[in-house]
């Protein structure tokens, strides 16, 4: 079977002066989708419509050349409006083409999406052995689709959207083929202007699931259920980025990277015994509650050198609130420590969490600046579909829009921002925003640390990032 898969890019638009703050990122569902698929020996094309910067016209085009079999589109929610252009365009110039969509978007309104749009197949979570599933179904001829777990689909004979049994989620993450990372663009990706630290980057992931339960994280489609790989193939796949594509950088995209210590210390010491920590560097997330000196230390001499810390707010009242279950003590511990042990840290903030007084984003801001960060993102809340976040408040009827275009973290119009607090203004939100990014950057001490120090960040990155401070 010929197979073609879409990275759908978002309305930019939407971003405004806030558009040259992003960069592509690597793909890598849609790249371990590929891998099983060619393993399979489908013949795959990739299309990263957002790192190419193409319209939907110039997509229709080279899916039209192509004349796939199966067209499969990941579908986050701020991209979801070109993801169905693309699926409705493609059907129309391809009338036999099997469309199927997959990520968490999909996941959660495959009824409105099978029932109004040209998409064929809803893949529920993770994705592989069910793609894997559906298009060797398409390429046997075999219609009963009634025994592919993990699908939603319109049911022929009846009319109806029908959803069947859940696939377990993949127990045994090293049997995946590697992400066919030769499909993409790889070399223009990277992991956002206050992550990349050497180029090329690449994502992997030693482990999947989350055991914590943050009520504005979306991990519908993984879940708690959290399964590890063995920390040595993790090794094998970084060297192998290496030597087949010149990889300098490996950005982890687990929530929590690594969560299990003795993981952590098998991984760190196999990277040094191959001499990988010489040759790369590496850089993960994790909670502040989750470090300590002794990992810190090992965790530096393998070659990690940035920590992204999901820090979210300085009140500990709004911590809790959002089931974070540590302090604003244990982050200053926790920074401290980095800072000592020569790991620099990314603080990743929320403004406008549920029940968020002006004072609280004030404290937010101010416990930001307090902190020896080398890196601060001030995003505005989102309660993304698949969060309890977004259940709850649709629930109380204060998410009633389908704009999906707009549900960004980084919105310039404050009419368009999808959550506001009671206790707040949107424009009030907004203000905010600009005014950390303005406080937290443009001191001496910091501008000095980006300038001689830390030097990660282009000019042109710099001179977006100061228009979206000040205008």
């Amino acid at each position: 079977m010929k197979v073609i898969l879409v990275n759908p890019a978002m309305n930019m638009k939407a971003l405004g002066k806030f558009q040259g703050l992003l960069e592509p990122m690597p793909v890598i569902g849609l790249a371990y989708i590929a891998g099983v698929l060619q393993a399979d020996g489908h013949e795959v094309k990739a299309i990263d419509q957002f790192t190419y910067g193409w319209g939907v016209e110039k997509v229709i085009e080279e899916i039209r050349d192509f004349r796939p079999d199966v067209l499969g589109i990941g579908m986050l929610t701020p991209s979801t409006p070109v993801a169905l252009e693309i699926a409705n365009q493609s059907k129309g110039a391809l009338p036999e083409l099997k469309v199927m969509v997959g990520n968490v978007h999909a996941d959660i309104f495959y009824r409105e999406i099978l029932t109004t749009s040209a998409v064929d197949f809803v893949i529920h979570g993770e994705g592989e052995y069910t793609a894997q599933e559906l298009v060797g179904a398409f390429g046997s001829g075999d219609t009963d689709y009634s025994k592919i777990h993990g699908i939603s689909y319109i049911d022929e004979a009846t009319g109806e959207v029908r959803k069947n049994a859940a696939r377990p989620v993949i127990q045994d993450l090293d049997a995946l083929p590697y992400p066919a990372w030769n499909l993409f663009p790889y070399t223009r990706y990277g992991l956002l202007p206050f992550a990349d630290v050497a180029y090329p980057v690449l994502s992997m992931t030693g482990s999947r699931g989350c055991p914590y339960r943050c009520e504005f994280c979306s991990l519908l489609y993984t879940g708690s259920n959290y399964r590890k790989r063995d920390p040595i193939k993790i090794v094998d796949e970084y060297e192998f980025l290496h030597s087949k594509y010149g990889v300098k950088m490996v950005g982890f995209v687990d929530p929590i990277f690594p969560l299990n210590k003795k993981i952590l210390f098998k991984f760190c010491e196999e990277l040094m015994r191959r001499g990988l920590h010489k040759k790369m560097v590496w850089l993960s997330e994790t909670r502040v509650d989750r470090i300590d000196r002794e990992s810190l230390r090992i965790m530096r001499a393998s070659g990690c050198r940035r920590i992204l810390l999901g820090v979210e707010s300085g009140v500990d009242l709004l911590l809790e609130n959002v089931n974070k279950t540590f302090t604003t003590e244990t982050t200053r511990k926790a920074v401290r420590m980095m800072r000592e042990e020569g790991i620099e840290a990314v603080g990743l903030f929320m403004i406008g969490l549920p029940g968020e007084t002006p004072e609280m984003t004030r404290q937010t801001i101010d416990f930001a600046k307090s902190l020896d960060l080398d890196f601060a993102k001030f995003a505005i809340t989102v309660p993304f579909p698949g969060s309890q976040m977004f259940e709850d408040l649709r629930r109380e009827g204060r998410l009633d829009r389908d704009d999906w275009e707009n549900w960004t973290t980084f919105q310039p119009d404050p009419n368009k921002m999808i959550f506001v607090p009671r206790e707040v203004s949107n424009e009030y939100l907004l203000k905010m925003q600009k005014q950390g990014l303005r406080e937290f950057y443009l001191r001496p001490s910091m501008v000095y640390r980006h300038l001689v120090e830390i030097r990660t960040i282009s000019a042109g990155q710099l001179m977006h990032g100061i228009k979206g401070m000040f205008l």
